[in-house]
């Protein structure tokens, strides 16, 4: 999850084009999800972010790759692996400082979900394609690792992959706090194991919490640009079951733009900060209960959605 009291930021769809018909049967695949139900570490400090268990439950099914939206992407070997994680070339420069703005022209919204791979993901992609939206996952190394097929479905669906760090601690957890060096190797941990995954380049990072130390001069070394957001969603406060009033509270703070013209939104498909469930729930259903009308809201003001990198 996500601190909004660190040194963090306060904190579209366009009318359904119709949904992506390969994803949508995709989710009707035969790959179940498995060991995604596993309680992993979590966000920052006043705004908590990433997940455990959601409305999905380890009986979802997920696409398999030939089902995906996308080309299918064959694991690749380990010289595969180690061109898509190092090659700078394959990201642009990263500006000199955070970026709280979603990228185009005219009025742009980035959609970005935090701490997954995680159960409520392939409810969140089957979301996104009903309505032909495209979002940025800021996914840790450990849940990667053990939810290797759920990093393909969202990618699969023509999402962005990016870093939310390896194991999610904050600098206070930190013996010797973030260096440069630390959030290096939480860096590359995370990237390989994307990279082994999905076959593809990383080139944004979000730290957890949202807090800066070092942050700008450990990503620039990795040639990837340091991303915050501008709307906090809040939704890593929701209960631990599904309710309107929780649902209703997302959707309001996730459209709390006031004139932003390019917004990025934050909110979490699991729980990767380390605060207990007793504190901050795994739950997500009110997260993808909120969804679609967060997506509409923004369609009827106007906006076009956008990854990170521009793609829509």
């Amino acid at each position: 999850m996500n601190d909004p009291s660190a040194t963090a930021p306060d904190g579209r769809h366009r009318s359904h084009r119709g949904a992506r018909a390969l994803l949508a049967a995709a989710l009707t695949g035969t790959l179940v999800l498995a060991g995604c139900a596993t309680t992993y570490p979590s966000t920052p400090s006043a705004s908590p972010a990433p997940i455990e268990t959601t409305s999905a439950t380890a009986s979802t099914v997920l696409p398999t790759a030939s089902d995906s939206a996308t080309p299918t992407q064959s694991a690749p070997t380990a010289s595969e692996t180690t061109t898509a994680t190092t090659n700078p070339a394959q990201c642009p420069t990263p500006p000199d400082s955070f970026v709280k703005t979603a990228p185009g022209e005219g009025k742009t919204v980035a959609l970005t979900f935090d701490d997954g791979p995680a159960p409520a993901d392939p409810e969140i992609v089957e979301v996104l394609a009903r309505y032909n939206v495209r979002a940025t996952f800021f996914v840790t190394g450990q849940h990667a690792e053990a939810s290797p097929d759920v990093l393909r479905l969202i990618a699969d669906g023509g999402n962005l992959l990016a870093d939310h760090s390896y194991e999610h601690q904050y600098p206070s957890a930190v013996s010797g706090g973030w260096t440069v060096s630390y959030l290096t190797s939480e860096m590359k941990r995370t990237n390989a194991a994307i990279a082994t995954a999905s076959r593809l380049p990383v080139c944004y990072f979000r730290p957890p919490g949202g807090y800066t130390t070092n942050v700008l001069a450990a990503a620039s070394k990795q040639r990837m640009t340091s991303v915050l957001w501008s709307v906090d969603s809040l939704d890593w406060k929701q209960p631990s079951t599904t309710t309107a009033a929780a649902t209703k509270a997302i959707v309001t703070a996730a459209t709390e733009v006031g004139s932003q013209q390019h917004p990025i939104v934050l909110m979490h498909s699991g729980k990767a900060s380390h605060e207990s469930n007793a504190s901050v729930s795994p739950n997500r259903s009110n997260t993808v209960a909120a969804l679609p009308a967060i997506i509409e809201w923004y369609d009827a003001h106007g906006y076009t959605f956008v990854r990170l990198d521009g793609v829509q």
